[in-house]
C-alpha cells in the first residue's frame, strides 16, 4: 500500500495535534486542520489504512488515532519541516552560557542545567575522554603542619584532589622524593596505562621509602582511577519524576544513569549530529514510555553527548534545534577552556 501525499498530510496533522494535546485524533478534527480536506468518511478510510501500515493505532474502539513510534520516526526523518531555534531560546542559552566559569570537566553538566531549565525536561550530559589523555601535573600543596592536598590534573582539564593527613610532620625531602618519582613515572603517561600492575612496579621501586610513600601513591592512583571514569550527570531530577508519574520508574532511570556505561551505550545509538531514540526500541525497560533527544559534541580530546528525556509527545520542533544549538555552544566553550589550560 503506497504512502500517498494525502496519507502523509493526514499523518502529519495527527502527529502535530497529538503532540499539542496528548489526545487521540479523530476525523472531525482533521477536517479543520488539513487544507482542502476530503470528507470525514474519506479521512476515516485513510486513517484505517495508516493503521494497517503500522503508522497509527486506536487506543479504544470509539476513539481517534494516535501515532506509533514508526510514524514519529517517519515524521522526524522526512515529514517535519526543518526547525530553527527560536530567538528567545537562543538568547536564553547564550546569556546563561556566557556566565559559565569553571573547569572543562564541569562545563557539560552546567550546560545540561541550562537546557533542562529551557525545556522543562530532565537533561543528561556525558563526557567521555579518549585514551590519549595524559597526566599533566601532580602537585602537593601545604594546608597545615601535618596536612597536604594532593592534586592531579590531566591534559583534558580534569582535576581531582585529596586531603592527606600525616601522623607526623610532613618531611619535605620525602615529599620531594615522591614528586620526583611521579614526574619520572606518572607525568605525561596516558591514564589508560596507569593500571594496578604499573602502580605496583612504581611502589616496588620506592625502596626504603616504600612504607612512607605507599599512602601517597595509593592516593594518586585512586584519583587517576576516578578521572578515568566517564562523567555522566543528570539535571532536573524533579522533572523526571513528573514525566514518569511513577517514583519507582524515575528512581530506576536515575540509577541507570549513575551506572554510566548503560547510558553511554544508549547515547552511542545516535551516530552523529542530533537524533532521537525511542525508549521502547532499546533494551532498557526503564525508558519504555520515553523519548531521548540527544546531540553529540567533541574533538580529538573528548567525546560528549547532551540530551533530554521526555514523553513521546514532546515538541520536537522546539527541542531538537535547542539541543543542537546548545551542543554547538558547549563544544566551543570546551575548546576555549582547554586552550586556556594549555596556555
Amino acid at each position: 500500500m503506497e504512502l500517498t501525499e494525502r496519507k502523509k498530510a493526514v499523518l502529519s496533522a495527527i502527529i502535530k495535534t497529538f503532540i499539542e494535546t496528548g489526545e487521540p485524533v479523530g476525523s472531525k478534527v482533521l477536517t479543520e486542520l488539513i487544507d482542502n480536506a476530503p470528507s470525514s468518511a474519506t479521512l476515516r478510510n485513510e486513517m484505517s489504512e495508516l493503521c494497517s501500515l503500522g503508522f497509527l493505532e486506536q487506543p479504544h474502539t470509539s476513539a481517534g488515532r494516535v501515532p506509533t513510534n514508526r510514524a514519529l520516526k517517519l515524521y522526524l526523518n522526512s515529514l517535519m519541516p526543518k526547525a530553527l531555534i527560536s530567538e528567545s531560546a537562543k538568547r536564553f542559552i547564550d546569556e546563561r552560557i556566557s556566565q559559565i566559569n569553571c573547569d572543562p570537566e564541569h562545563i557539560p553538566s552546567m550546560v545540561g542545567k541550562i537546557i533542562s531549565d529551557l525545556t522543562g525536561l530532565p537533561a543528561i550530559s556525558c563526557l567521555v575522554a579518549k585514551n590519549e589523555v595524559t597526566v599533566k601535573r601532580i602537585e602537593i600543596l601545604p594546608i597545615g603542619r601535618n596536612t597536604r592536598m594532593l592534586l592531579v590534573i590531566t591534559s583534558d582539564g580534569r582535576a581531582r584532589n585529596k586531603i592527606l593527613r600525616f601522623g607526623f610532620d610532613a618531611d619535605a625531602l620525602l615529599l620531594d622524593r615522591f614528586l620526583e618519582i611521579c614526574n619520572k613515572k606518572i607525568k605525561n603517561k596516558e591514564i589508560s596505562e596507569l593500571n594496578k600492575p604499573y602502580m605496583q612496579n612504581i611502589i616496588a621501586a620506592a625502596g626504603i621509602d616504600l612504607l612512607a610513600l605507599l599512602p601517597l601513591f595509593t592516593a594518586v592512583f585512586d584519583l587517576i582511577e576516578d578521572i578515568e571514569k566517564s562523567a555522566v550527570d543528570i539535571s532536573g531530577e524533579p522533572q523526571l519524576y513528573n514525566i514518569c508519574a511513577d517514583e519507582d520508574v524515575a528512581r530506576r532511570i536515575i540509577s541507570l544513569i549513575k551506572r554510566r556505561d548503560p547510558i553511554i551505550s544508549l547515547m552511542n545509538e545516535i551516530k552523529e549530529g542530533v537524533g532521537v531514540v525511542f525508549g521502547s526500541d532499546t533494551d532498557f525497560g526503564e525508558f519504555f514510555s520515553d523519548t531521548i533527544v540527544a546531540a553529540h559534541f567533541g574533538n580529538n580530546v573528548y567525546n560528549g553527548t547532551l540530551a533530554v528525556i521526555g514523553p513521546k509527545r514532546i515538541s520536537y520542533e522546539q527541542v531538537i534545534p535547542s539541543i543542537e544549538y546548545a551542543a554547538q555552544k558547549l563544544n566551543g566553550l570546551m575548546c576555549e577552556a582547554l586552550k586556556d589550560m594549555e596556555d
